[in-house]
Formats: C-alpha cells, sequence, structure tokens
C-alpha cells in the first residue's frame, strides 16, 4: 500500500508540473507574442525619395525644398527639408537620394508633394521623382513632363509640385493585364 501512495503521489506532483509548465509555457508565449506586437507598432518605417533634375540652362538649384507624403485614407506626414549635409542636392543632370524614418506606416503610398520654401534663392526645375518604402517597395515614379520650375518666389514658378500613384483600380487593372 506505501509504495502505490509514493505511485499516486509521484503521479500527482507529476500532474501538477506538467500542468505548471503548460501555463508557465502559454504565459511565455504570451509574452512573446505581445513583444513582437509592441516591436511591430513602435518599429519605424523607412522612406526613400529618389529625384532627378532637369539638364536644362539653370535647372540647378541651392534651395530650400520640403517633402510631404500622403497615404489612400488621407494621412500625410511631413517629412521636412531635403537634405543630403554632405551632398550638394539639385544639380542639373543629378540623381539625388533622401531617406527618412517614421514610427507612421503609411502602408500604400498615394502621393508626395514637394514644396520650396521661402529661403530658397532660385528655382528648382525636377525631371523625375521616385517614391517608396519598406512597406511599399513598389512605391510610384512621376515626371515633371510640362518642365514647371519650382521656387519659393512664385514669380519664378510654382510653390510646390504634387506626384500621385495611379488610383487604386486603375494600377489594379495594369497589373491584370502584365
Amino acid at each position: 500500500a506505501v509504495v502505490s501512495t509514493q505511485s499516486t503521489g509521484t503521479s500527482q506532483i507529476s500532474a501538477l508540473t506538467r500542468s505548471h509548465y503548460k501555463e508557465s509555457s502559454s504565459l511565455k508565449m504570451k509574452l512573446l507574442l505581445l513583444t513582437a506586437l509592441l516591436g511591430a507598432a513602435l518599429a519605424e518605417v523607412k522612406y526613400t525619395l529618389e529625384t532627378t533634375t532637369q539638364t536644362v540652362d539653370y535647372a540647378s538649384s541651392g534651395g530650400y525644398f520640403y517633402l510631404a507624403a500622403l497615404d489612400y485614407t488621407g494621412k500625410l506626414i511631413n517629412f521636412g527639408l531635403l537634405d543630403n549635409p554632405d551632398k550638394n542636392d539639385f544639380e542639373a543632370g543629378q540623381k539625388d537620394t533622401f531617406e527618412f524614418s517614421s514610427d507612421i506606416d503609411l502602408l500604400e503610398l498615394a502621393c508626395i508633394i514637394i514644396r520650396a520654401g521661402n529661403q530658397s534663392e532660385d528655382a528648382w526645375m525636377i525631371d523625375t521623382v521616385k517614391f517608396y518604402s519598406d512597406t511599399d517597395e513598389k512605391g510610384f515614379s512621376g515626371r515633371n513632363s510640362d518642365n514647371i520650375w519650382m521656387s519659393g518666389d512664385t514669380s519664378e514658378g510654382s510653390l510646390a509640385m504634387m506626384w500621385c500613384a495611379p488610383p487604386k483600380a486603375r494600377a489594379k487593372a495594369m497589373a491584370k493585364q502584365l
């Protein structure tokens, strides 16, 4: 009888240990999931703007230009000044790349707005733009096909320019054709 009591006691201890282990494992899994969700929520998204400057006379600029971006819900991020500190940006025929980070994820990129600041000394003629992010790697691109100048002095050019991705329905139709 003593042997079976010890055996039963061992079985009960073993059952309690398994139960505690399952609860502990479940708690660990919940904590890992919570950590992953918080990490994803706090993760910064990298956004990249590539521009090229026209090659016409005076297309270069030493001016101050700023970037903002929108998603399809109208959410806007103001990224601020376009500037690579160790480089002379906006030179004729040159490609410039600007990188920004934000804790806001626009998911599907819809539009960008580039505007001239009031400190801009001269106009800039953009040739092309390309905008993408970690979460929308395809992004979109555009061209200044009307050769519009941009300047903080509206007698020299437009104060701002906007480029947008194709409307969603059109983009889906184009993808099906490919």
